[in-house]
């Protein structure tokens, strides 16, 4: 979250929001310590992933060759970064990473609308105001086809829920609105896929479709004026609810561990 105090502007991204619903200090201290937000193997493997879909897609890439050679030149690069190391085999990584590129070029690529907008970045005005700040969304869409289909990509340790996704996903009520509100949409109903590999050899492919309507996109004002308001009210020079009952509470998921609960001698 970005406070604009000479416009009287709050931005907000999906991340945050999600950063919120899971552990509102872990959303405090990303604004207020940024410089502690580090990625992790998972996250480098699916940064190298998403540079090799991007370029098969913007035509950098004319074939599997030329995405395995971004993919892998992506991952080099990113090896040499400081990144949290979880129980992934270090050894196993140049094998994920090509068996991943394979299931979305063989099982995934054949399913996409060629023709969108790649990287797609925006900044909307969500209607409403907390105290007297405007709020807007701002975002990066991985891929949105001309028909207006939103696609994420997702490396992820298995296959994802999709009940879950839909009734409480945040990202594609976000995307959704976004693309609605820049005329992007085709219809009242949004629609917006994740486009799953499953970090394993072979690789697993998964496409988890999400449906968005206007009902979901007045609980996101709802939602995000709860969210805005704290923070505004409560302001971040002191903590902020801590949720340390998540499993994804500790120092492999989150950057903040060292100066929240690994602070603390409790052996956990």
């Amino acid at each position: 979250m970005k406070i604009d105090n000479v416009n009287k502007i709050v931005y907000v991204r999906q991340s945050w929001l999600n950063d919120m619903a899971i552990c509102p200090e872990r959303a405090r201290l990303g604004i207020t310590r940024p410089e502690f937000r580090t990625g992790s193997d998972a996250t480098i493997i699916g940064t190298a992933i998403h540079a090799g879909i991007e370029s098969v897609l913007d035509g950098r890439s004319p074939d599997i060759a030329g995405m395995l050679e971004v993919v892998n030149n992506e991952y080099e690069t990113l090896e040499t970064t400081n990144y949290k190391k979880t129980n992934i085999d270090e050894a196993k990584i140049p094998e994920y990473l090509e068996a991943m590129s394979l299931a979305f070029y063989n099982d995934i690529l054949p399913q996409v609308e060629l023709g969108g907008k790649v990287e797609h970045y925006f900044k909307v005005p969500l209607g409403i105001t907390v105290q007297d700040y405007a709020v807007w969304l701002e975002g990066t869409m991985d891929y949105i086809a001309p028909s207006g289909l939103i696609w994420d990509w997702k490396t992820s340790s298995r296959a994802y829920y999709i009940k879950d996704k839909q009734k409480s996903a945040i990202q594609p009520t976000v995307y959704g609105y976004a693309a609605q509100y820049e005329g992007l949409a085709s219809g009242p109903i949004t629609n917006f896929n994740y486009g799953v590999m499953v970090r394993n050899s072979p690789s697993k492919s998964q496409i988890a479709s999400i449906t968005r309507t206007q009902g979901h996109y007045d609980w996101l004002k709802y939602f995000v004026r709860g969210a805005v308001g704290s923070c505004l009210k409560v302001g971040t020079d002191s903590e902020w609810f801590m949720n340390d009952s998540s499993t994804l509470c500790s120092s492999s998921w989150c950057s903040y561990w060292s100066i929240c609960k690994g602070a603390f001698n409790t052996n956990d």
